[in-house]
């Protein structure tokens, strides 16, 4: 850090992922880190080593507000981890909800000579892609092709080998903020971590809790975060579209804190025991004793019903439903794929899923990420589901690129690199 306490910022590179045999993953939420450990089994998955997770300290809305914190919560959820794996991480995927990711499409069209497509020549595209609707104050965190085509045919599976003129790509460009960003990927370095990629959220949750039927025929995933709610669209086995909107269920929990005159944590407390997004037959019969704010020795109390908390707690949930819902507009997810899964602290709230079908008017269920190979593991993998995604992503290629943290290259090495690429694609 400087002497100014300001972390300096960095741009990143677009690059695809170089998988290791040991994958190392944090999930940064705005009131939760999720750290989880695992080894590439290619052919059989990822098996998981080590697995922790611990209250976030000092971020806001998935950014930083308090350096300090936030580097001591990395600290922490990382030793724990890494305790458990017997394994000392050097590299880390993170996943971020930091600066709003968002989706950006665009086509480019590169003459290839009547040749053999090679893999370069479709990264090559994304990379232009993600150039060409670069702006200041932005970053890219990934690059993904939603459609390839070679001479204007039918869209393709895997471009690689066929033999044409024109490629043509539709690359899918998913950009958030970069100064967000940047602290968040400084601080994490400042813990002896390299940060390899970084993801959206949303997509990894996505990844963790749809089955591949649902990622071809099309489904939407709603990650309610504790400061952050992302939206993931998934169709034809890929991602289509990340959003996100800076509400979540810490805001619930602030409501409440705010209607009844009581502390966050007797909010929460409140919220997790008796909270409903909808309103149940008897609720307004039920009472509950609130301690309210005053002296800690005697603070004053007040009786409340259930009824009461719904009132509070429903329209803040049907507001984040309804924002996600009109920003998606007429892309949501076609008539076949009209699946919606809830992922995230935010979606084990009672009532969630019946208000969600009601507002999206889609089939609704709870995501959970899949069970994972080896010893370590989660008594419950709902709390680790984005964390779970990430690993997933580590273990597979996208057929994109991703942003990671820059590494100065010494000159002769950086030859060699160029040399190797010069034979790939003319050999």
């Amino acid at each position: 850090m400087s002497e100014a306490g300001v972390i300096p910022l960095k741009s990143g590179v677009q690059r695809p992922l170089v998988r290791q045999d040991i994958l190392g993953v944090l999930d940064v939420g705005s009131t939760k880190m999720c750290c989880l450990i695992g080894r590439n089994r290619p052919g059989s998955g990822v098996e998981l080593l080590g697995a922790s997770y611990q209250l976030a300290e000092g971020l806001k809305a998935g950014e930083i507000v308090d350096v300090e914190a936030v580097e001591a919560s990395v600290l922490a959820v990382v030793h724990e981890a890494e305790q458990q794996a017997g394994e000392t991480l050097r590299d880390v995927i993170v996943g971020v909800t930091a600066g709003r990711p968002s989706s950006r499409r665009t086509v480019v069209e590169q003459e290839i000579g009547a040749r053999a497509v090679t893999g370069n020549d479709v990264l090559r595209a994304l990379s232009e892609a993600e150039d060409r609707i670069r702006e200041d104050g932005v970053e890219c965190l990934h690059a993904l092709p939603v459609e390839v085509t070679l001479d204007g045919g039918q869209p393709l599976k895997d471009a690689r080998g066929m033999i044409g003129r024109k490629l043509s790509v539709e690359a899918h460009v998913v950009q958030t903020a970069s100064v967000p960003l940047h602290n968040l990927v400084a601080a994490v370095e400042r813990c002896h971590l390299e940060v390899q990629g970084v993801v959206a959220n949303a997509y990894a949750a996505g990844l963790a809790a749809l089955s591949e039927e649902e990622m071809a025929l099309g489904a939407l995933v709603l990650d309610l975060g504790g400061g952050v709610t992302g939206a993931a669209r998934f169709a034809g086995g890929k991602l289509q579209e990340v959003l996100s909107v800076p509400l979540g269920a810490h805001h619930v929990t602030q409501d409440l804190a705010f209607g009844l005159s009581i502390g966050r944590d007797q909010a929460e407390r409140l919220k997790t025991l008796y909270g409903s997004a909808l309103e149940h037959a008897g609720d307004s019969h039920e009472r509950i004793e609130v301690p309210g704010i005053g002296d800690p020795t005697a603070p004053p109390s007040q009786i409340v019903t259930r009824a009461r908390l719904t009132e509070i707690i429903r329209p803040r949930v049907e507001e984040i439903f309804h924002i996600l819902r009109d920003r998606l507009g007429d892309r949501m997810p076609p008539l076949a794929g009209r699946r919606l899964v809830l992922t995230g602290g935010g979606s084990q709230l009672e009532g969630t899923i019946e208000l969600a079908e009601e507002v999206f008017d889609m089939p609704t269920r709870l995501g959970r990420a899949r069970p994972l190979a080896g010893g370590a593991a989660f008594d419950d993998l709902t709390a680790a589901t984005t964390a779970a995604g990430l690993l997933a992503w580590a273990g597979r290629d996208d057929g994109g690129l991703t942003y990671r943290s820059p590494r100065p290259t010494p000159a002769f090495t950086a030859r060699l690199a160029k040399l190797g690429q010069w034979l790939k694609e003319n050999f």
